[in-house]
């Protein structure tokens, strides 16, 4: 409630002055926010399904990722969240919270340089990353592009947390 009672009057402004033809100037926004810090669901899980695809060793954690790349790439992470579990884990809670931080500010430099549009368009919030970052932007190809990095950047922040977190478990199993 804080957040889009902050954030969305700035996207609003950012959509009127787009359908004027004038440059939109609010950089930091709802739907800014959204295209930066969550996609592929809460704490841009996102990174952590397609790191446990590319470099996941345990079985049970490629079928979790097997079943959450689909609602994924729709904004929906239950599957992954709660099939890992992130709730109270000590070692994926970390880039749970950093990821979107992290993420947030590259988003924030590479609009302040020029390099992404500002996002000035209404898009729903389960459109798969890329596409939304594409039409949020106003159907800017830098706008996907922008999206992409950070796609790679979550998931090269969740990887080391993800080999951490096989080790642990493959400990546990062994102590069971």
């Amino acid at each position: 409630a804080v957040k889009e009672a902050l954030f969305t009057p700035l996207a609003l402004e950012n959509v009127e002055k787009f359908n004027k033809g004038e440059k939109p100037t609010n950089i930091i926004n709802m739907y800014a926010l959204q295209m930066w810090g969550e996609f592929g669901g809460s704490g841009v899980t996102i990174g952590l399904v397609i790191a446990i695809m590319i470099f996941g060793k345990r079985e049970d954690n490629k079928a979790i990722a097997t079943l959450s790349l689909v609602p994924g790439l729709f904004n929906i992470n239950e599957t992954v969240t709660f099939g890992v579990p992130m709730v109270l884990n000590p070692i994926l809670g970390i880039p749970f919270v950093v990821a979107p931080l992290i993420t947030i500010i590259i988003g924030y430099v590479l609009t302040v340089i020029g390099f992404c549009p500002v996002a000035c368009l209404t898009v729903p919030w389960t459109t798969p990353p890329i596409v939304f970052g594409f039409l949020a932007c106003g159907a800017n190809v830098m706008g996907a592009v922008t999206q992409a990095i950070l796609i790679v950047v979550s998931t090269v922040i969740y990887t080391p947390f993800l080999i951490s977190y096989e080790k642990y478990q493959n400990k546990q199993a062994a102590e069971a």
